[in-house]
């Protein structure tokens, strides 16, 4: 190391003590300014004061926020110690000039034009060049300090302003950012205390000490400042998961209070719309809930039990109509006639053994479709079931349909084709095949009786619930396309049948499982159920899986299921009443629920797809549905 350089160092290790000494005493640029200047403070749109009680969802005023008073540091010695030297003026000006041209101009410390141009000032140089370098460096520091407050950058900022007092200690400037520092410093404080609040689920306050307020005080300076966005989502995450909860515990009034407080911090924040529909959802979904056992008190002549449901049904704030609608039912005590919800039934059959096991499902109203969904599953809409109708357990097994051929000698359409789909286990594709009818597996080998039967036409099995009515004397058919969404869902508005993660938590049915094999070999499902394995490739015996809610098998999963309705492209003008959608003629009918080879969406609890009528498949089966007749 040469001297001059070694003088230098020990300047420089001089300068930077005594700016480290400025910095930590006494403050000379203390400001007492409170309001914000209008570079960092923006209007809160739509933002009102939270209630003081939440439950009450009263207005008050929201006290302003303390403002943080700002000290900006020095970064320059004393003047003394700029004229102490070794280099020339004009040696610093050469300096001044090379670290403009490499962009330093303010920073890094005592390595920048400005320093060396305050430097070359101090030792007595006065030229026309320092002077027009200067101008140049005092309208890029201002450009820089306005990127510094689009960046919410406090340190950036307090340094520029620091530099811009010994540039030009009268600048009006200096006020503005010290102004702009001040209320940067406030946020900061804010989020800072009100993500402690937060994280303490201290959210709201009589001494309004609590996260909602702290957030609040916040906007009302900058709501765009980044990290208010995030505890803002936050907070309404906390509070919607207080309102479902409250919903789904029946207790409609908290839920409706933490409502408000959502509309009190973001009316219009898409999580206060979907915890508004959500709420509105396990109102009504409470609402069925209370309806459906309100029948079953009365049905049982439980009418003390009956009445206190009654009571719990005007908590619902339900017109007049309706309540009167249920005190007459009170009165006649009649619903299911002598069955209860979930009971099963078996019909003889006349030529002599038993139909299906059908499932008494329970009276009801949903929300049938996907907002979110394709447009064949739009629109969303309310469907009501007044009609009481049970669904058979499991789907039609082969011993069932067995029965309905050898009886009636039916020919069904994959016979008359002598030809069906098979898997191809070495291709892992389907192909057709000659001879393949209901007595074969997805492999084209005999099947075994307790297979859900496959390759079967809509044809077939609207032929086999005509046969189970003849025999019956009983009202088979097909179910509806709601019925089967109803019952599929079993009282959930979830994605997925088992709920919303893409993963069911147990195992719940013969889906496409991700870690299932081929009888051991490597082949396995790309698209389906990850982290999954039910032990199955191709269909399972029937009711090889627990129950849903509504005590129903392989709803989802296992094979596809024909239903009555006929394809239509939307649920525009589609039947609200549960009954199913059927146009004289139509040629192609509606297919609802996964298979054991189905893609993940094709789980979706509101999947539907079309087909023919004659079309036959190694994935698609059936159940039949009855109407309740008393």
């Amino acid at each position: 190391m040469s001297i001059k350089e070694l003088i230098m160092l020990i300047i420089w290790l001089g300068l930077a003590g005594m700016l480290y000494a400025l910095k930590t005493g006494p403050n000379l640029f203390k400001t007492d300014q409170e309001k914000p200047t209008p570079g960092l403070q923006a209007q809160v749109d739509g933002t009102r004061p939270l209630p003081t009680d939440p439950l009450q969802a009263t207005t008050e005023t929201l006290p302003e926020a303390v403002k943080a008073q700002v000290q900006i540091p020095a970064w320059l010695p004393d003047d003394s110690s700029l004229t102490q030297t070794d280099l020339t003026a004009d040696d610093l000006l050469t300096l001044a000039q090379l670290a403009h041209e490499n962009g330093h101009n303010f920073f890094p410390e005592q390595q920048n034009a400005l320093y060396y141009l305050l430097l070359a000032k101090g030792v007595g140089k006065e030229s026309q060049e320092i002077d027009l370098l200067l101008t140049t460096l005092h309208a890029q520091l201002y450009d820089a300090a306005e990127e510094a407050i689009e960046n919410y950058d406090s340190n950036q900022l307090t340094e520029l302003t620091a530099r811009l007092k010994s540039l030009a200690p009268d600048d009006e400037k200096i006020q503005s950012y010290t102004d702009q520092l001040s209320t940067l410093f406030t946020l900061q404080r804010l989020a800072t205390e009100a993500k402690q609040h937060l994280d303490e689920n201290d959210l709201y306050t009589f001494s309004h000490q609590d996260a909602i307020h702290k957030l609040q005080q916040a906007q009302a300076l900058d709501p765009n400042y980044p990290p208010l966005i995030e505890l803002q989502n936050r907070l309404l995450g906390t509070i919607s998961q207080q309102a479902i909860r409250a919903a789904e515990e029946g207790d409609f009034e908290v839920a409706n209070a933490q409502l408000r407080i959502l509309d009190t911090l973001n009316n219009r924040h898409p999580l206060t719309t979907k915890t508004k529909e959500l709420v509105t959802q396990q109102r009504q979904q409470r609402y069925t809930y209370l309806d459906q056992q309100f029948y079953l008190a009365v049905k049982n002549l439980q009418l003390q039990r009956a009445q206190a449901l009654l009571v719990d049904l005007a908590r619902l704030k339900l017109t007049p109509e309706q309540l009167s609608t249920y005190r007459q039912q009170l009165q006649t005590a009649q619903t299911y006639g002598p069955y209860e919800v979930f009971d099963v039934l078996t019909d003889n059959l006349k030529q002599g053994g038993k139909g299906p096991n059908m499932v008494i499902m329970p009276l009801g109203s949903f929300f049938m479709g996907r907002s979110d969904g394709p447009r064949h599953q739009k629109p969303v809409h309310w469907v009501e079931f007044k009609n009481a109708f049970a669904i058979a357990q499991h789907e039609v097994t082969v011993a069932q349909f067995g029965q309905f051929i050898a009886s009636s000698g039916y020919q069904t359409t994959a016979e008359k084709l002598n030809r069906g789909l098979i898997y191809s286990p070495g291709t892992g594709r389907f192909k057709n095949k000659h001879g393949i009818n209901w007595r074969h597996d997805y492999l084209g080998k005999k099947a075994d009786q307790n297979l859900p039967v496959i390759h079967v036409s809509w044809t077939d099995a609207q032929a086999y619930s005509n046969w189970l009515s003849q025999q019956t004397g009983e009202t088979y058919r097909l179910p509806s396309e709601s019925e089967f969404e109803y019952v599929l869902k079993a009282g959930s508005q979830d994605l997925f049948p088992w709920g919303s993660a893409e993963t069911p938590e147990v195992i719940i049915g013969n889906l496409s499982g991700a870690n299932d094999r081929y009888r051991g070999s490597r082949v396995q499902w790309r698209e389906g159920v990850s982290n999954y394995q039910d032990g199955y490739w191709g269909p399972a015996p029937v009711a090889q899986f627990p129950a849903n809610l509504f005590a129903l098998h392989d709803l989802s999963g296992n094979v596809m299921e024909w239903v009555e309705d006929c394809w239509h492209d939307s649920y525009y003008r589609a039947p609200e009443n549960g009954s199913a959608w059927v146009n004289k003629g139509c040629e192609k009918r509606v297919i609802r629920g996964g298979h054991w080879g189905s893609a993940l969406p094709e789980y979706h609890s509101s999947h539907r797809k079309q087909a023919e009528t004659a079309l036959t498949d190694p994935r698609l089966g059936f159940r039949v549905a009855k109407t309740l007749q008393f």
